[in-house]
């Protein structure tokens, strides 16, 4: 199971952020190895930069082919409703183990959802608890662009993602939770408004893993 684009990645691309002056265009993907090239915006501003590290596990479980839609999981009247957009259709993409859906691409409003699947449960648990200290390492990096908690009521493990770079005038939030062997990754990028709730992804959440297999 490859966790890896979603909480460590997060960190990473806020951390290279803070590099980026007040009129840089943040990416809207959290995974600096992703093929599309969704955008927060129209594009970045002169000067900008894109994370080139990737917080990648040494040791990485057996992955399982990912069948599962990740718009069906959050359609486009729910990631409408939860980040306070108008979103059009969602744009889904990826391989044969990670399957992302994005909404808003080349918006000021990008909301990701990311689907992984491990060979088993304990695939996916060792190599969540992996990520977390890869996570929680490149966060102490970010000073206090980035502030990672844990969520018991979600699914069997959760993690909030909170992204502070109000110096560039975004906001972020994120909500990434397994169940099983599934990991599914929320997250929303928000130019000059507010990034959902943490009640609305919260029942965003519960309805995803109610469409879980």
């Amino acid at each position: 199971m490859k966790l890896a684009p979603t909480l460590a990645a997060t960190v990473v691309l806020a951390f290279a952020l803070t590099a980026c002056g007040s009129k840089d265009q943040p990416s809207a993907d959290p995974t600096p190895t992703a093929s599309h090239n969704a955008r927060a915006g129209s594009g970045p501003g002169p000067g900008s930069s894109s994370p080139t590290q990737s917080y990648t596990p040494s040791s990485s479980p057996k992955a399982a082919e990912v069948t599962i839609d990740p718009c069906q999981l959050v359609t486009q009247q729910e990631a409408s409703d939860m980040a306070h957009a108008s979103f059009g259709p969602g744009k889904e993409e990826g391989t044969k183990v990670r399957h992302t859906c994005v909404y808003g691409a080349q918006t000021p409003n990008v909301l990701m959802v990311f689907v992984l699947q491990g060979a088993t449960t304990g695939d996916a648990q060792a190599e969540w608890n992996q990520l977390l200290a890869e996570a929680k390492s490149a966060a102490g990096q970010a000073a206090n662009l980035v502030q990672l908690t844990p969520d018991s009521s979600i699914g069997d493990r959760a993690e909030w993602v909170e992204l502070n770079l109000s110096q560039i005038g975004v906001s972020g939030r994120g909500l990434a939770f397994l169940q099983g062997p599934v990991g599914v990754y929320m997250i929303d990028e928000v130019r000059g408004g507010s990034a959902p709730s943490r009640d609305a992804m919260s029942t965003q959440a519960q309805t995803v893993l109610s469409r879980l297999p």
